[in-house]
């Protein structure tokens, strides 16, 4: 008897050595996997393992007031617009490193959003796409803006996933009818418009626009068309990767001479894009870039950021002489921009404060407690 218990302890001592073993491999491996692929790591421990977004509490906008949040989605695009007529737009949604869905469940759970108006797409880029699938499954999208492309003119795995939910797309409308997503071609020039608000988008015109079917990556780029989102005498303008082939080909079409407020600058600083001209043209006093941390394609470029350092306004008015500031994504997190209805205009920072500004804001009303992040409240004299 004495024996066999003592065989019976040798075997079971093995087997937890071998166990302790496998999960050291497995550990080892793990880490190893992190290291050479931290992307395609996240994206499979997300797919087993899939993660709540956190839910902070609804802080909707002020009634009238437009909101424009450029999320730190990391290499890469998503704007969220909220209109002041409520309506609601995705203006991309991809990202190549750093960059997770949650950031856009989070935000769009934090306004409360059930469905989106708007799915605008400028280009076809995973960096810009890339999450669109995922919001398609989870919201009815009820209106798409997206390069003029038929089925099988960009043939990469998430370009064709994202057509597909495009074509599938449906609704439920007012009348409790099941409606299909309305698809628009961003092509010449267009509007896209609400009670009080207007967005003017310019692009190729469709004799002059580019075929798309194996083209490079800059003439891809090429097709994000240049909008301009106006408010209460107040202007965004917004780009996309718009590049050195369309800047030249819409100012010598002379659709960008504004006086603007706001740039969301292009293809996340490029070397190649927002040109001298192109700044000229639109006179902008704050820019706003989107990259990712550490990125490979030196973004944003060292010659951009001289350009925007050294702007001086071509004309002289009433704003800003240059730019006053610039954020990145990586430095200041989520930037917002909030304007009312007398073109008061506020930029709120996620993690710096040094840059939160109001420009003509005035007198805050007490239901802005509702809405401004607890860290912003200060700022007008409320209670945090």
């Amino acid at each position: 008897m004495a024996r066999r218990r003592k065989i019976k302890k040798h075997t079971a001592s093995k087997i937890i050595i071998a166990v302790v073993v496998i999960l050291l491999i497995v550990a080892i491996a793990l880490g190893i996997f992190y290291a050479v692929a931290p992307e395609e790591f996240n994206a499979l421990k997300e797919k087993l393992f899939p993660s709540e977004p956190s839910s902070p509490g609804t802080q909707p906008t002020l009634e009238g007031t437009l909101e424009m949040t450029v999320i730190d989605i990391g290499q890469g695009d998503c704007i969220f617009l909220q209109f002041p007529d409520g309506q609601t737009m995705i203006m991309d949604a991809g990202s190549t490193k750093g960059g997770s869905y949650i950031s856009i469940q989070e935000h769009l759970a934090l306004r409360a959003v059930e469905y989106l108006d708007y799915v605008f797409i400028t280009h076809t880029d995973q960096d810009h796409i890339k999450y669109l699938p995922d919001l398609f499954k989870e919201y009815d999208v009820r209106n798409v803006y997206m390069p003029y492309l038929q089925e099988g003119d960009i043939t990469t795995d998430i370009w064709t996933e994202t057509y597909e939910a495009i074509q599938n797309e449906t609704y439920i409308d007012e009348e409790g009818n099941i409606a299909n997503c309305q698809v628009h071609y961003n092509v010449g020039d267009y509007v896209v418009s609400g009670k009080d608000w207007e967005m003017n988008c310019h692009s190729y015109l469709e004799d002059d626009y580019p075929i798309l079917k194996n083209a490079d990556g800059h003439k891809k780029n090429a097709v994000s068309p240049v909008c301009f989102l106006e408010y209460a005498d107040r202007i965004i303008v917004l780009t996309g990767d718009s590049n050195d082939e369309n800047e030249p080909y819409l100012l010598k079409r002379g659709v960008l001479n504004v006086d603007a407020d706001i740039l969301k600058v292009a293809h996340h600083g490029a070397r190649s894009s927002t040109s001298q001209e192109f700044l000229d043209a639109v006179d902008c006093e704050y820019a706003i870039i989107s990259y990712g941390e550490d990125n490979t394609y030196q973004h944003p470029h060292s010659e951009l950021m001289q350009r925007l350092e050294n702007y001086v306004d071509r004309t002289a008015d009433n704003d800003y002489n240059g730019y006053k500031y610039v954020y990145e994504t990586p430095k200041d997190g989520n930037v917002s921009v909030y304007v009312d209805g007398n073109g008061t205009l506020r930029i709120d920072c996620e993690l710096t404060d040094d840059k939160d500004f109001t420009l003509n804001w005035g007198e805050v009303a007490a239901s802005a407690a509702d809405w401004l992040l607890p860290s912003r409240r200060y700022e007008v004299g409320l209670a945090a």
